[in-house]
C-alpha cells in the first residue's frame, strides 16, 4: 500500500499542476483576446496568436479571431482544467493513510459525475457550436469509460466505508 500512496502523491501533484496551468491558460487567453494585450497578435487570414509572456514566441494559435472561436477555446481549456482538478482529488483519496473515508468517496463520486454527466452534456453542446473539427464521440466514450470505472470503484469504496464505520463502532 505504501507504493500506491507514493504513486498517488506524485500523480496528485502532477494533476493539480496540470489543472492550475489549464485554468491559468484559459484566463490568460481570455484576457489577451478580450483586451488585445501586448502578447496578442493578429496573423494572416484573421488568425491570431497569443505569445508567451514577455516574448515574441507563440504560445497559443487560433484558427480565427471571432467571439465564437475564442469562447470555444477558453471553455475547452476550462473544461480540462476542471477535469484535472477532479482527477487530482481521486489521487488525493489514494494518498491518504486511511483509505475508506467519506471524503474519499466524495472525491470518487465527483470524478464519475463529471465524466458521466457534466462532460457529455458540455461536449454535446460544444459540438453543436464548434468551429473546430474534434472527435467528439470518441472524447465522450473515453470519458464515459473512465466514469464507469470510477463509478464501480466508488461502489466498492461505499462498502469499505460501511465496513470501516462498523469496525470503528466495535473498537
Amino acid at each position: 500500500m505504501k507504493l500506491v500512496r507514493i504513486i498517488a502523491s506524485f500523480l496528485y501533484l502532477v494533476t493539480r499542476i496540470a489543472s492550475f496551468f489549464y485554468l491559468l491558460t484559459a484566463v490568460y487567453a481570455l484576457i489577451n483576446c478580450l483586451f488585445k494585450g501586448p502578447f496578442f497578435e493578429i496573423i494572416e487570414k484573421n488568425r491570431f496568436a497569443i505569445n508567451f509572456p514577455f516574448t515574441n514566441r507563440h504560445f497559443l494559435l487560433g484558427s480565427e479571431y471571432t467571439v465564437a472561436y475564442v469562447a470555444e477555446m477558453v471553455l475547452g481549456l476550462m473544461l480540462y482544467g476542471l477535469f484535472f482538478l477532479v482527477l487530482s482529488n481521486v489521487f488525493k483519496t489514494f494518498k491518504q493513510e486511511r483509505l475508506f473515508t467519506n471524503e474519499g468517496l466524495k472525491n470518487l463520486k465527483g470524478f464519475y459525475q463529471f465524466n458521466l454527466l457534466l462532460y457529455p452534456v458540455a461536449v454535446i453542446i460544444w459540438s453543436l457550436f464548434s468551429i473546430e473539427d474534434f472527435p467528439f464521440f470518441a472524447m465522450i466514450v473515453a470519458h464515459a469509460i473512465m466514469g464507469v470505472f470510477i463509478f464501480f470503484m466508488a461502489a466498492i469504496f461505499q462498502q469499505g466505508v460501511n465496513l470501516q464505520n462498523e469496525q470503528d463502532l466495535y473498537i
